[in-house]
């Protein structure tokens, strides 16, 4: 007797973990089929001589209590059960400079953001200002941030640049620097990256910055564990292979490399988005669609070196 499921949620990173847990929480039987060891994608971790290593998430922001994240990992069930330490509220960040003796901070809260980096550019404290006032106002135009207000976006700051705002608040070419110092959380561009990548990322660990002590692995497997409250199946070594469609060209279930076939009503993809083309078929897109995804440039990567102080 085949399984049939509402939702099946192909891939297990944090935005598939969260769209099956709203919906499973809605009452839906809800799959979720992984292909790796460990859940959770980005927030897989790993160890060496019992020491944790992130991969991916390293600090995380917005978690004190009534801020965005806090209020959405609450809504999903796993706040209580986190554990955090808070960063230096002095400076979560410190940029540096090569041949540059000073460390320049990223504080937390935005009157001690603005402080701690007019100790250093004193004569810039009104443009400390305005940027801070500037980055709340692009925030407060994304109601799911803030999980309040209208239910659409302002267009036009969508278009604004995130290297002119801040040439337009100072011009102080250091300063500029030390403002555009948490770049590698965005992977920003300078005559590419939109302001509101900038303040959107930024905004949330100005309000608060915290660390998982226990590796960012926790966040999954806690997602995982409510997940199974709500009745969800999840399965890990189940690579999807194959999409199978009807006869009237819908898709009815997904085959995988063990040789099972998992059936659904609906199909969410949480892998990259050309791999899930290649395994639907081109031919159910729309040629112009498809030469927008593959025209699409990758972001900027990195090598990432792991020091463990004694």
């Amino acid at each position: 007797m085949k399984k049939e499921y509402d939702i099946l949620v192909i891939g297990s990173g944090l935005g598939g973990l969260v769209s099956a847990l709203v919906l499973a929480k809605e009452g839906l039987k809800v799959c979720v089929l992984e292909k790796n060891n460990q859940y959770g994608g980005n927030l897989q971790t790993f160890s060496r001589d019992k020491l944790i290593f992130d991969t991916g998430v390293h600090y995380l922001g917005g978690l004190s209590e009534g801020q965005n994240l806090y209020q959405y990992f609450s809504y999903l069930g796993i706040m209580k059960d986190l554990n955090l330490k808070k960063l230096d509220e002095n400076g979560f960040d410190r940029i540096t400079f090569e041949g540059d003796e000073i460390e320049y901070p990223h504080a937390q809260g935005y009157e001690n953001f603005v402080e701690q980096l007019t100790k250093i550019f004193p004569e810039e404290r009104q443009n400390l200002e305005r940027y801070i006032q500037e980055i709340q106002n692009v925030c407060n135009e994304f109601p799911r941030y803030n999980l309040i207000g209208k239910g659409k976006y302002n267009d036009d700051i969508l278009y604004i640049n995130a290297q002119e705002f801040i040439e337009s608040v100072t011009s102080d070419k250091k300063l500029q620097a030390v403002l555009s110092g948490s770049n590698f959380l965005y992977a920003g561009v300078a005559n590419k990256t939109p302001l509101y990548v900038h303040a959107l990322t930024v905004n949330s660990y100005i309000q608060s910055a915290y660390k998982c002590t226990s590796g960012g692995s926790q966040i999954s497997k806690l997602l995982i564990r409510q997940l199974r409250k709500y009745g969800a199946d999840v399965y890990k070594h189940t690579e999807v292979s194959e999409i199978v469609f009807d006869e009237d060209d819908i898709i009815k279930s997904v085959k995988t490399k063990n040789n099972k076939e998992f059936f659904a009503e609906i199909f969410i993809s949480n892998i990259e988005i050309r791999a899930t083309l290649e395994m639907v078929g081109k031919a159910h897109f729309r040629k112009s669609f498809i030469r927008r995804i593959y025209d699409l440039e990758p972001v900027v990567s990195c090598f990432s070196i792991y020091l463990v102080l004694q």
